[in-house]
C-alpha cells in the first residue's frame, strides 16, 4: 500500500484495530501503536502524513512534543474542546481523509506569501523600504540587509527562503555576492532562492546571473506584480520539495 502514512497511538487495541481496517479502506497505510515511546520509534523509523493520537495515552506534555515534532496533520481523540470523540471512528476517518484533501490542496498566492520569510539586500533604502512594504502587504516577513555583511549575518540566523539581491551593491558586484550565498547554501544543506533584481536587464547579465547560482532574474523596469509572480512560482516550487520530497524515505543499501 502506498496511500498516506498515518501513525495512531490509542491505548485499546480493538478501538485502534478497528480505525487502521478504516483508514486503509480509505486508502491510508495505517500503524498503531499503544504509548508514545512507540510513537517516537515509528516517527522516527519512517516519514508520517497523518497522528492520530488518543490524549489520555500520552498525556498532555506528551501530546503537546509529539504535535510539535511530529507532522504536519495531527487528531486528537478525547473529550475536550476542539478534540475527536474515539467512540466514533467514522467520524474520525472523515476528519484525516479532510484534512489530506486540504494538505495536497495546491497553495493559493495567499498561503505562499504568509509562508514566506524573505531577506533584501539592497544599499538603496528608499529601495529597500519599498520592497519590504510591497512584500509585507502579502503576509511575507522580510528581513532587509545594507551590503555584503549584514545578508551574510541575516543569513546565518537559518530559516529564510529567499533572497532578493540587487545586482549593483558598493564594494562587490551582486553577481559576486551571489556566488557567495550559492556556495554559503551548498555547504550548509540550505534550500532558499536567491533572485537577481536589477536595472540591468539584458540577456547576458542574466546569464551571468543564472551561471552565478541565482534562480532567477527580475528587471526592474518590470512591475511589482511580475516580482511578486515570479516570487510566488519559486516559493510554490521549493515549499513543495520540503514538503513533499524531502519527506520520502531514502532507499536503504542495496543487497
Amino acid at each position: 500500500m502506498n496511500g498516506p502514512r498515518t501513525l495512531v497511538v490509542m491505548a485499546s487495541q480493538t478501538q485502534g484495530l478497528l480505525l487502521k481496517l478504516l483508514l486503509e479502506e480509505r486508502g491510508f497505510e495505517t500503524t498503531c501503536v499503544e504509548g508514545i515511546e512507540r510513537a517516537w520509534d515509528e516517527l522516527a523509523r519512517q516519514p508520517t502524513d497523518l497522528l492520530i493520537v488518543e490524549a489520555e495515552t500520552v498525556g498532555r506534555s506528551g501530546l503537546a512534543a509529539l504535535q510539535a515534532g511530529g507532522p504536519t496533520s495531527v487528531i486528537v481523540l478525547g473529550h475536550g474542546e476542539g478534540e475527536h470523540d474515539p467512540a466514533d471512528p467514522q467520524g474520525v476517518v472523515g476528519e484525516a481523509v479532510a484534512l489530506l484533501e486540504q494538505r495536497n490542496a495546491a497553495p493559493t498566492a495567499a498561503d505562499i506569501f504568509r509562508r514566506a520569510r524573505i531577506l533584501i539586500v539592497d544599499d538603496s533604502a528608499t529601495y529597500r523600504e519599498f520592497l519590504r512594504s510591497e512584500l509585507e502587504q502579502e503576509g511575507c516577513i522580510v528581513t532587509a540587509a545594507r551590503n555584503a555583511d549584514e545578508a551574510v549575518a541575516a543569513l546565518s540566523g537559518g530559516g529564510l527562503d529567499c533572497v532578493i539581491l540587487d545586482l549593483v551593491m558598493p564594494g562587490t558586484s551582486g553577481t559576486q555576492l551571489c556566488q557567495r550565498f550559492d556556495r554559503f547554501r551548498r555547504r550548509r544543506g540550505l534550500f532558499f532562492q536567491i533572485v537577481i533584481l536589477t536595472s540591468q536587464d539584458d540577456e547576458e547579465q542574466l546569464a551571468i546571473s543564472l551561471n552565478a547560482g541565482a534562480d532567477d532574474f527580475v528587471g526592474k523596469a518590470q512591475t511589482m506584480d511580475v516580482l511578486k509572480v515570479r516570487l510566488m512560482a519559486l516559493l510554490r516550487r521549493k515549499y513543495f520539495v520540503e514538503d513533499h520530497l524531502l519527506r520520502l524515505p531514502r532507499p536503504g543499501p542495496s543487497a
